[in-house]
């Protein structure tokens, strides 16, 4: 488990103390490295990896050191090291900070909004936090949009403080649950004016923000930073890719979001070496799959399945990825499976069995600064609130509907605000529902099997 925290001050080390009960931290970590300070605004970030713990065993720690003080005591729970035990996962991309009734926006052009809200997203994973129906979260890119702070202080720097003030309001789920992060297009840089001005744009480019505060296994899996990655968990082998630089025809190849000359991007690794390690992944994944290693291999993302399609779905079908997720649109599409030429048209509208394509899922629907949700105005606090649209739309096909080569061909769509979770039941079942982020009532539910 990797262990990350901030300070304002710069501390002597940077410990994490930790056991198996909370009255009793009797082991402790040590970052080899002094903590790192990568702004002209001052803030330091620290890490320290916890080994060799026990699997499925509930720890307890705290982070900081005797010097500048220590965290309160948290606790987390490992993975289980057996391909047996049920766990639970949310996904979605695309998750905004606060809203606009306690950040108004300044500034509505170039994709941004008045009304918007990720509050009830929020409130609905602490709620499946509290109920202990989520082991970890999955957060497929676009992560506060912190590169938009700009557009409620248009004059002022803000970037950095946002993004600490993001940490610390989805603090009580990363300090319990692993937080897995994938790389989205508003992770590439810092859009302030201040920034340049100011030249910050040197330390706030080529998703330095989202590399220092993050810390994904790249380490332990062959991958670059928090930019490419994979891991075991139970029954399952994930695979974080990217979507926006490192792949011929990605987006942020050369530069950032804002596609400025000044303001680089991508080339995290020689050419060829992210699609190199992304291929030598899935093989080896469907070659421990064979041989009794863990039978789903789910990959995620940022963006959907046209850029996916362009780089990298061919490998899909190879190696056989059962589930891919994205964000990047702003609303929710499941797909019935597909190698991006043939659409299974035979399953069941909520149940594919023995799939041969990739299931593709779009939950993107998180809240986010550039997507008008329909308010409310709440009569005890006269605040805005975002209204129940839970409008769903479901699509069932004939046996004898063929759909035109290369078509992507949805079961189902909404856009109403929601929030994923995905069950791994066992070796040969998965079960998805997306839930409304208003109302807590299930839109959608779907289960994958496979044959034992």
């Amino acid at each position: 488990m990797a262990v990350a925290w901030y300070t304002q001050k710069k501390t002597s080390s940077s410990t994490v103390e930790y056991g198996v009960t909370a009255s009793s931290l009797d082991q402790s970590a040590s970052s080899p490295t002094p903590p790192v300070s990568y702004i002209l605004l001052g803030g330091y970030h620290h890490v320290v990896k916890l080994v060799r713990l026990q699997p499925s065993t509930r720890y307890y720690y705290r982070c900081g050191d005797a010097h500048g003080g220590w965290s309160e005591v948290f606790s987390f729970k490992t993975a289980p090291d057996d391909k047996l035990t049920e766990f639970s996962l949310s996904i979605f991309g695309d998750m905004g900070y606060l809203g606009s009734a306690e950040r108004p926006m300044k500034i509505s052009t170039d994709g941004l909004v008045k009304n918007w809200s990720a509050l009830p997203a929020r409130q609905t994973l602490e709620k499946l936090k509290n109920e202990g129906s989520i082991d970890l979260i999955w957060h497929v890119g676009d992560i506060g949009y912190i590169d938009d702070a700009f557009a409620h202080h248009p004059v002022e720097f803000t970037y950095e403080k946002v993004y600490n003030e993001y940490m610390n309001w989805i603090q009580n789920l990363t300090a319990v649950l692993p937080y897995m992060v994938s790389p989205g297009n508003h992770e590439s840089e810092c859009h302030s004016p201040a920034c340049i001005v100011e030249l910050r744009f040197n330390a706030l480019r080529n998703f330095s923000a989202f590399n220092k505060r993050w810390h994904m296994p790249s380490q332990e899996s062959g991958g670059v930073l928090n930019m490419w990655y994979s891991y075991n968990y139970g029954a399952v082998h994930f695979v974080s890719i990217n979507t926006e630089t490192d792949f011929p025809g990605a987006e942020e190849t050369d530069t950032g979001d804002s596609h400025l000359k000044f303001m680089p991007a991508g080339h995290f690794a020689p050419n060829g070496t992210y699609l190199k390690w992304l291929e030598a992944d899935l093989k080896a994944a469907n070659e421990s799959r064979a041989n009794g290693g863990p039978n789903w291999i789910i990959v995620g993302g940022h963006r959907p399945h046209g850029v996916v399609k362009a780089c990298c779905a061919a490998m899909f079908e190879k190696y056989g990825v059962d589930m891919y997720f994205n964000g990047h649109a702003h609303n929710y599409v499941r797909s019935l499976p597909s190698n991006g030429v043939t659409v299974e048209r035979h399953h069941k509208l909520n149940h594919y069995h023995n799939a041969q394509g990739t299931v593709w899922i779009t939950s993107g629907a998180a809240g986010s600064d550039e997507t008008t949700y329909v308010v409310d105005v709440d009569e005890a606090s006269g605040k805005a609130k975002p209204r129940a649209t839970n409008k769903i739309s479901k699509t069932e096909f004939a046996p004898g509907y063929t759909a035109p080569v290369g078509a992507e061909v949805s079961d189902v769509t909404t856009k109403a605000m929601s929030i994923g979770v995905l069950t791994v039941k066992n070796q040969s079942m998965l079960q998805w529902k997306l839930y409304s982020a208003t109302s807590g009532e299930v839109l959608d539910e779907l289960s994958v099997t496979k044959s034992s």
